[in-house]
C-alpha cells in the first residue's frame, strides 16, 4: 500500500470528524464561486448598475477569500490536534516524522480538493439564483442573461488551490515538529493550575476603557484611531477571558457550594486559560458580524429617513416667470392620472429670490408669503405626520419687521436678529426668527446662487409690495406633489423627465430617484453582508465546537472516573450543558456590548460628517439601535440553535445524549 492509498483510507476513516470542516470550507468555496460569477459576467459589467455597488460585490469578494484563508488554516490545525494520539504511536512503532508529514499532507489535499470540486459545483448551481436576487435587489430595468465565465472556474481554483496546498504544508510541518511525547500525552503535559496577575486584569480592563473612550469620545477622528481601537479591543478581550474570568471562578468556589457546582467551577477555572484564545477569536467574529449587519441595516434605515426628510414632497416642479419650464403643473398632474397613482394633495406656491444681509454676511433666500408658507407646511404635515420640526403651527406675524428664516440644511453660527433683506432693489429691516422646517425639496445641481431652500417667510402684505416691483426673473413658482405610494413613482418620473430638455432637468425634483439609487447600494451590502454573515456565524460556532472536540477524549476519562465513584451520566450530562451553554453565551455577550459601542461611534460620526442639521432631527442614534435590536435577537437566536446542535453532538459522542 502506497501513501496516497493509505492517506486516502485515512481520509474515508476519519470523514466524520472531517465532515464539520468540509462542508463549512466547500461553503466559503461556492460562496466565492458566486460572487465571481455574478461579478464577471460580462452582460452585469455592461449593466446599469452604479459603480459604488459594482465596487462593494469585488469587496466582499476579497472578504470572502481572506475569510477562508482564516478559517482553512485555524479550524484544519484544530482537527489534526484530534488526531495527535495517533501520530504519536506511529511514531513510536517506527514511521519517520518525514512520513507522518507526507501523510498529513496528502490528506489535506484531498480534502481541499474535494471541496473545491464540491464548492465549484454548488457555486455554479446557485449562482442563478444569486443573479436573480441580486438584479431583483437592484431593481435594474432589463435582464439579464446567465452566464458562466471561465473565471470562476479560474479564479477559485487557483486561489483555493493556492491555499489549499499552502495549508497542507503548514499543517504537515506543524505536526512533524512535535515530539512523540507531546504528541501522546497532548493536553496532559499542560495540566497546571491557572496562574493570574492582577497587573494583566488591569491591563485588560484599561484596553477596554482605553478603546471604548476612544470610539466614543473621538468618533471624528475614526480615520486615525480605527486600528488602535480595533487592537486594544482583542488585547482587552483576550486578557479579560484569560485573567478576570479564572479570577472570578476562583473566587466563587467557595467552601460549602454544591459538589456538581463546584465540579463545574473547577473544570472552567482551570480550562479557561486554555479557552481564552478560542473565546477571544469567537467574539472577533460575533462582533464583526453584528456590528456589520447592525450597521448596512441601520444605515438603510437611516438613509430611508433621511432622503424623506431632504425631498419630503413626492414631486416638487419649479418654474421661472421669465422663462417658464417645458413642463407645466397641468401636464404633471395629467401624467400621474394617467398612469393611475393616487394623488394625495398638491400646492402651487409662488416666490421670489432674495439676500439676507447680516453685518458681513450674505446669505441667498426664497421669499414667501405667510399664507402661502403655512399651506406648504400643510401639505408637508399631510405627506409626512411623523416629522418632529413640523408639529407646531407657525406663530402668526403681527408686524411687517417681524418674520422667520428656515434653513433646513445648514446652521448658521450667527443671530438673524436685524438683518436686511434685500430683494431686486428694494431692501426692508426684518428681526428674524430661526427654524429648520423644510417646505422645498433639496435641489441637486442647483448652485445656491441661483436658487436656495433657505426660506424667508414675511406678512402677506409686505411680500406683495416687495413681488410688485421685484423683475420677472426673480418670480418663480413651485408646483408641489404628494403621493402616498411614492416608493412605485419612478415610472412617472421617468415618463415626465422625458418631456424636460437636459438644462432643466434639475427644475424637477422627486424622492424616489435618489432614494432607489441609494437603496440599491445598501441593498447591496446587506444581501452580500448576509453571506459574510453566515461565514463568520459559522466559524464563530465551529471555533468553540472543535475546541471542545479536541478535549472530547479528556472529557470521556474524566467522567469514566468519575462514574466509579458515584458521580451519574445525567449529572455528567447536566454539567456539559452548563459548560456549553457559558461557553457560547460568553463571547456573544461580550460581543454585544462592543457591537453597541461600534454603532453608538458610528452614530457620533454620521452626525460629525453631516453639514446639516438633519441627523439631530432623525435621532439617528436610535435609529441605528432600532435597527440593531431585532439583528442582534435574530443572531442570539442562530447561535443558540448552533449550541443545541453542538451540545447534542457532543454528548452522542460522549455516550450521555440519553442520559
Amino acid at each position: 500500500m502506497n501513501w496516497r492509498n493509505l492517506a486516502t483510507k485515512n481520509m474515508l476513516r476519519n470523514l466524520r470528524r472531517y465532515l464539520g470542516y468540509l462542508l463549512a470550507a466547500t461553503l466559503a468555496v461556492m460562496i466565492f464561486a458566486m460572487f465571481t460569477n455574478f461579478v464577471d459576467n460580462p452582460a452585469v459589467r455592461d449593466a446599469p448598475i452604479t459603480a459604488t455597488a459594482s465596487q462593494m460585490l469585488v469587496v466582499f469578494r476579497v472578504l470572502v477569500a481572506l475569510f477562508a484563508i482564516f478559517f482553512v488554516f485555524y479550524f484544519h490545525a484544530a482537527l489534526i490536534r484530534v488526531r495527535n494520539k495517533e501520530f504519536g504511536l506511529l511514531l513510536t512503532l517506527g514511521v519517520t516524522p518525514r512520513q507522518i508529514g507526507r501523510l498529513i499532507f496528502y490528506e489535506s489535499l484531498l480534502i481541499g480538493l474535494l471541496a473545491l470540486l464540491m464548492g465549484i459545483g454548488l457555486g455554479i448551481v446557485c449562482a442563478y439564483f444569486f443573479q436573480l436576487a441580486m438584479l431583483a435587489i437592484l431593481a435594474l430595468p432589463v435582464t439579464l442573461p446567465f452566464a458562466v465565465p471561465s473565471t470562476t472556474f479560474l479564479t477559485t481554483g487557483i486561489f483555493f488551490g493556492i491555499v489549499f496546498l499552502l495549508e497542507a504544508y503548514w499543517i504537515s510541518l506543524q505536526v512533524t515538529q512535535r515530539t512523540p511525547r507531546v504528541l501522546l500525552l497532548g493536553a496532559r503535559t499542560q495540566q497546571e493550575p491557572p496562574e493570574t496577575s492582577w497587573r494583566l486584569l488591569l491591563l485588560g480592563l484599561l484596553c477596554i476603557g482605553a478603546a471604548y473612550d476612544m470610539a466614543l469620545q473621538f468618533s471624528s477622528w475614526i480615520a486615525f484611531n480605527m486600528f488602535p481601537i480595533i487592537g486594544l479591543t482583542i488585547i482587552g478581550t483576550y486578557l479579560l477571558f484569560s485573567q478576570c474570568s479564572v479570577m472570578l471562578l476562583k473566587r466563587l468556589r467557595q467552601p460549602g457550594i454544591p459538589g456538581m457546582r463546584l465540579l463545574l467551577l473547577a473544570r472552567l477555572s482551570h480550562r479557561m486559560h486554555d479557552y481564552a484564545r478560542m473565546l477571544t477569536v469567537v467574539t472577533v467574529l460575533n462582533a464583526v458580524v453584528l456590528t456589520s449587519m447592525g450597521t448596512i441595516y441601520g444605515g438603510l434605515q437611516v438613509f430611508e429617513a433621511q432622503q424623506v426628510h431632504q425631498v419630503p414632497f413626492s414631486l416638487q416642479l419649479l418654474s421661472n416667470a421669465a422663462h417658464p419650464t417645458a413642463l407645466t403643473p397641468a401636464q404633471v398632474r395629467q401624467e400621474i392620472e394617467r398612469q393611475h397613482f393616487p394623488l394625495q394633495a398638491v400646492a402651487n406656491t409662488s416666490f421670489v429670490t432674495g439676500n439676507v444681509v447680516q453685518e458681513q454676511h450674505t446669505v441667498p433666500v426664497s421669499v414667501m408669503a405667510f399664507s402661502n408658507f403655512v399651506h406648504l407646511q400643510e401639505v408637508e404635515r399631510q405627506a409626512h405626520p411623523d416629522f418632529a420640526e413640523n408639529q407646531n403651527n407657525t406663530r402668526v406675524l403681527t408686524s411687517d419687521s417681524e418674520g422667520y428664516i428656515s434653513t433646513p440644511d445648514v446652521t448658521y453660527s450667527f443671530s438673524f436678529q436685524q438683518s436686511q433683506l434685500v430683494v431686486g432693489k428694494r431692501t426692508v429691516s426684518l428681526q428674524l426668527a430661526m427654524s429648520t422646517t423644510r417646505v422645498i425639496n433639496t435641489w441637486y445641481g442647483i448652485s445656491d446662487n441661483d436658487l436656495t431652500t433657505n426660506v424667508v417667510v414675511m406678512t402677506d402684505a409686505l411680500y406683495t409690495q416687495l413681488a410688485n416691483s421685484t423683475p420677472l426673473a426673480q418670480h418663480w413658482l413651485v408646483s408641489s406633489y404628494v403621493l402616498p405610494n411614492w416608493q412605485q413613482s419612478a415610472p412617472v418620473v421617468h415618463a415626465l423627465r422625458q418631456q424636460l430638455p437636459g438644462s432643466q432637468q434639475t427644475l424637477l425634483t422627486d424622492t424616489v430617484t435618489n432614494f432607489n439609487s441609494g437603496k440599491q447600494f445598501l441593498s447591496v451590502m446587506l444581501f452580500a453582508a448576509f453571506f459574510m454573515s453566515c461565514l463568520f456565524f459559522l466559524a464563530a460556532g465551529s471555533a468553540i465546537y472543535f475546541k471542545l472536540f479536541t478535549q472530547q477524549e479528556e472529557d470521556r476519562n474524566q467522567f469514566q472516573a468519575l462514574e466509579r465513584i458515584g458521580f451519574q451520566r445525567r449529572e455528567a450530562a447536566r454539567l456539559l450543558n452548563h459548560e456549553f451553554l457559558l461557553l457560547f453565551l460568553l463571547p456573544i455577550s461580550l460581543a454585544i456590548v462592543h457591537s453597541v459601542v461600534a454603532l453608538l461611534d458610528l452614530a457620533k460620526l454620521m452626525v460629525y460628517m453631516s453639514h446639516s442639521n438633519l441627523f439631530p432631527k432623525l435621532g439617528v442614534t436610535m435609529v441605528i439601535m432600532q435597527a440593531f435590536v431585532p439583528v442582534s435577537l435574530l443572531y442570539l437566536a442562530s447561535f443558540m440553535a448552533y449550541f443545541w446542535i453542538a451540545r447534542v453532538s457532543y454528548l452522542r459522542r460522549m455516550q450521555l445524549a440519553t442520559a
